[in-house]
């Protein structure tokens, strides 16, 4: 071997060196995770992939959890166990979020709500349910409603999106939203390699979404599952699976006489520079927002509509004792 060609293979070694190293850090750290933050519920065959279950408490009707895009069913942990109190309480993680097992490919909300049907039914729990819907969630469970009516007495809406509102809503300027996808791109190649978890950038989002006065296991629990090596790819799939299925806007279904809560975020909202949105321009955005609110509480004959008024989007996070308050009359009406 000469000697060009000795330090041809040495330079490429080092270079290859980092890659394994992070790799197997990833492995590790990973499992390590797994052994500090077991799967509290059970994994559920629902059609070609295994869903995380998390079902508490006792009693009918029961209530399903379905978390906000991007979130699982640990974005629900500061009020699944005061619900659990009342009734059984089911949340639940879409394919390749907190403990669900990932799949390549997109899914829009009849997929998703077929999903969970095909989990309830494996797990063996029946109705009749009480759907609670936060955000992205809130339209997946209107659909859910739609193909299975029947099992359904009652519905939570926590600050749900509406199927219009990307037509009706006043856009971000596109080009600052590169970034973020730029990022999610960059996340789902390094994320494997054990660079992301060593960077903490993904610790640094999970925290914001915590109150800061407030600590609990379920937050240690979703940075672990936000660190595991398909995270980013999961959380890529579902932004734009999600923005496929409302790039075509259409008019929410009715709910007829379905008994019906909707919360909304009430606290004022505020300039956000980074993505070039002006205090009087994120003002109008909420004006359009409350609108399509009311609209959603108007889908129900039965429908009624409460503020958050110390809460941006994230209810269960930021007032949770409201949404506990809400789901909790819901289940005693259908009862």
């Amino acid at each position: 071997m000469t000697k060009a060609r000795k330090w041809t293979l040495g330079v490429a070694a080092l270079g290859v060196l980092p890659w394994m190293v992070g790799a197997l850090y990833q492995a590790l750290a990973s499992r390590a995770d797994l052994v500090s933050f077991p799967p509290p519920g059970v994994l559920v065959e629902a059609g070609e992939v295994s869903v995380h279950l998390d079902c508490r408490g006792e009693g009918l009707p029961v209530v399903i959890l379905e978390a906000g895009l991007t979130s699982g069913s640990t974005s629900w942990a500061r009020v699944h166990d005061a619900l659990a109190e009342q009734t059984r309480v089911c949340a639940y993680d879409r394919p390749g979020l907190d403990w669900s097992e990932p799949i390549e490919e997109m899914a829009g909300p009849a997929v998703i709500a077929q999903r969970l049907r095909a989990a309830l039914d494996a797990a063996g729990i029946g109705g009749p349910y009480v759907l609670v819907g936060m955000s992205a969630g809130g339209v997946y469970v209107r659909e859910y409603f739609a193909q299975f009516p029947e099992g359904v007495a009652g519905m939570v809406l926590v600050d749900s999106s509406h199927e219009a509102q990307t037509e009706r809503m006043k856009p971000i300027d596109d080009t600052r939203l590169i970034g973020p996808q730029t990022l999610l791109t960059i996340c789902r190649f390094l994320q494997p390699f054990g660079w992301v978890r060593a960077s903490g950038y993904t610790d640094g989002v999970i925290d914001g979404l915590w109150p800061a006065d407030t600590t609990h296991e379920a937050a240690a629990a979703m940075r672990a599952n936000v660190n595991r090596s398909h995270a980013c790819r999961a959380i890529q799939l579902e932004i734009l699976s999600f923005r496929s299925a409302l790039a075509e806007p259409r008019e929410p279904r009715s709910l007829g006489d379905l008994p019906l809560l909707v919360l909304s975020q009430g606290k004022p909202p505020e300039a956000m520079e980074e993505l070039g949105l002006s205090l009087e321009q994120a003002r109008a955005r909420r004006a359009t927002w409350d609108d399509l609110q009311i609209e959603l509480a108007a889908l129900s004959t039965r429908g009624e509509r409460r503020v958050a008024l110390a809460s941006g989007h994230v209810i269960q996070m930021e007032q949770p004792a409201m949404v506990i308050e809400a789901v909790g009359q819901m289940v005693d009406r259908v009862r």
